[in-house]
């Protein structure tokens, strides 16, 4: 028996091995090919090969939505395909001498691992070939050690502060990531109906497709159905069988009545515990004659409730992370990101940033990573969060950033989201609205990027439009972040309701929030109450001097219309805000 057989490699091995190709030219310049094969391999290793079917890598790895069909779309099959020729030119190369070998052999998607045979009197370096890629081997290896130092070298000169359980800058990154996105699993098995509907009564089925529709569309969750075609298609027999792949579990209830109108009952529950976290019931739905309309009402809903930042997923997985039960690094910084635009914590801001940029070298196809760096970047610039030295300036990061985001996933609204606000702010209206109607175009459901986009009409003088938006975003049952609170007020105010303006600047109550500030210090001015005013002015300026050295230049990073600028200077400056204006 050969050393091949015999001796098969550990899975320490093959994770070294894995990451060695991972890393290399090729894969690099094909992410999605490194995240086929880091899926494949850790599903092995991890005792899943039962996972490794067309359906769970067209959804899990290549963004497939919920109704992907692997015998009607061959991305899984092209894709696998690049993926072996991929491989074999590794070992063709660069991989030539390695002693580890990761296959993908014809006809199936579940890797194979051996040890690369040796021969009695060939040695690793018997021609002018071996000898000219092991060369080359150490090159690289001595290239990624000086890279490696110097990312520690900068990590190690910022002092870390309390708060999400993120890993530590400068800490050594895992030699390879858990299979998937880092995302957690909805699955959504098919509703249970009883009674027999009526000509007006709402459809089951076509509320189903709406729903899980919906839903594949917000980036923060992946979502997964239980209907016979995709259980034949991803070669399971068994409902339950999913199950263990999945986080949470979606289940709906249709109930009909005599007169047609149907009682609905919705239920999430959490697969690891059991746990019912969270359950809404609609009493008596009657479709009539627009059933899409009812149909529409609940989407909003439900998407709202449960998958927008903040919502009851959201809030679930970021408990998980507090607790240590989450461990996945790419979560857990994006619940580090996430926190920080609520609690406008620069330290927070600092920890959030440095992890998403060692994620992304360390995954190069982390998609949604790049989309929130691209935002921690526009951050950085409006609320000047501090510039690390020999650091490109933060806009032209954030662009780079928000456009590799959207080539990794063109079917991202978050992506072209991120793309918009940053074209926005370095003053491309054009560009930045047509991103923000792509964005629009891919999730009508997601009211944080209907409120974006409303802040940023309000900002470029379409007053009344964005604050139609606006309202029309703060409709969907969930609270109102403070950045579009604050937009709320500044169209109220600018259109002189003031009653309404001062309303809205009492709702932000966060003192770290600069906007935040310049709204309750104008909502005081206007009831009279100067040293309320006074002291909102005070806290902005010592969070940034940049307000009383020259308050026209900060305003203009956030207000495109120069009247808008012009109107807040001059109120500013009545209020107490004393500088350059």
């Amino acid at each position: 028996m050969d050393e091949a057989t015999s001796n098969p490699p550990t899975p320490d091995e093959v994770r070294a091995q894995l990451q060695r190709m991972t890393a290399s030219d090729d894969f690099i310049r094909s992410p999605q090919l490194g995240a086929f094969l880091r899926f494949v391999v850790e599903s092995v290793l991890q005792g899943k090969s039962d996972r490794i079917k067309a359906y769970t890598i067209g959804v899990d790895v290549l963004r497939r939505d919920a109704k992907f069909d692997p015998q009607l779309d061959p991305i899984v099959r092209v894709e696998a395909t690049r993926l072996r020729r991929t491989i074999d030119r590794y070992y063709a190369g660069l991989g030539a001498n390695d002693a580890i070998r990761i296959e993908l052999t014809r006809g199936n998607y579940i890797p194979t691992f051996s040890r690369r045979p040796v021969f009695p009197g060939v040695t690793a370096h018997s021609s002018t070939l071996d000898r000219f890629w092991s060369i080359r081997l150490l090159l690289v290896a001595a290239v990624a050690l000086i890279v490696i130092a110097v990312v520690v070298a900068l990590s190690q000169r910022r002092v870390p502060s309390p708060g999400v359980a993120t890993a530590p800058p400068g800490a050594a990154q895992p030699a390879a990531l858990p299979p998937g996105n880092g995302l957690p699993v909805l699955m959504m098995p098919p509703f249970e109906v009883s009674g027999t509907p009526g000509p007006s009564s709402i459809a089951a089925r076509s509320l189903q497709e709406t729903l899980s529709n919906a839903f594949t569309h917000f980036d923060l969750v992946n979502v997964q159905l239980e209907f016979q075609d995709h259980q034949a298609a991803a070669g399971n027999e068994a409902a339950p069988a999913r199950d263990a792949n999945a986080d949470y579990r979606f289940s709906g209830s249709v109930e009909y009545v005599d007169d047609g109108a149907a009682r609905l009952l919705f239920r999430l529950v959490d697969v690891a515990d059991g746990s019912i976290v969270w359950s809404r019931a609609f009493d008596r739905v009657l479709g009539g004659d627009d059933k899409a309309a009812a149909e529409e009402r609940i989407v909003r809903e439900l998407a709202g409730t449960l998958l927008q930042p903040f919502g009851v997923i959201y809030t679930r997985q970021r408990a998980k992370v507090l607790d240590g039960t989450l461990t996945d690094p790419r979560y857990r910084c994006l619940v580090e990101v996430i926190d920080s635009f609520s609690s406008f914590d620069a330290a927070q801001q600092e920890r959030g940033r440095d992890c998403l940029e060692q994620l992304t070298a360390h995954d190069p196809g982390f998609a949604l990573g790049f989309s929130y760096l691209a935002a921690s970047d526009l951050r950085e610039y409006l609320y000047d969060f501090g510039q690390r030295p020999g650091d490109a300036l933060p806009l032209d990061r954030g662009l780079t950033a928000a456009r590799r985001g959207v080539e990794l996933n063109p079917e991202s609204a978050r992506a072209y989201e991120m793309l918009f606000v940053i074209q926005f702010a370095r003053r491309d209206l054009a560009a930045a609205f047509d991103a923000a109607n792509k964005a629009i175009t891919l999730n009508r459901y997601d009211m944080r990027l209907l409120g974006s986009y409303g802040a940023r009409l309000i900002s470029s003088g379409d007053i009344d439009k964005g604050l139609a938006v606006l309202l029309q975003a703060g409709n969907d049952g969930t609270v109102r972040p403070p950045f579009e609170e604050f937009f709320v007020f500044l169209g109220e105010y600018l259109r002189g309701d003031i009653t309404s303006a001062v309303f809205h600047a009492d709702q932000i109550t966060n003192d770290s929030f600069q906007l935040g500030l310049i709204a309750r210090a104008l909502a005081a001015a206007a009831r009279g109450e100067s040293e309320a005013a006074t002291r909102a002015l005070s806290r902005l300026v010592a969070l940034n001097p940049a307000w009383r050295d020259d308050t026209r230049a900060t305003l203009a990073h956030f207000f495109y219309a120069p009247a808008i600028v012009d109107r807040l200077a001059s109120d500013l400056a009545a209020a107490g805000l004393s500088g350059r204006t």
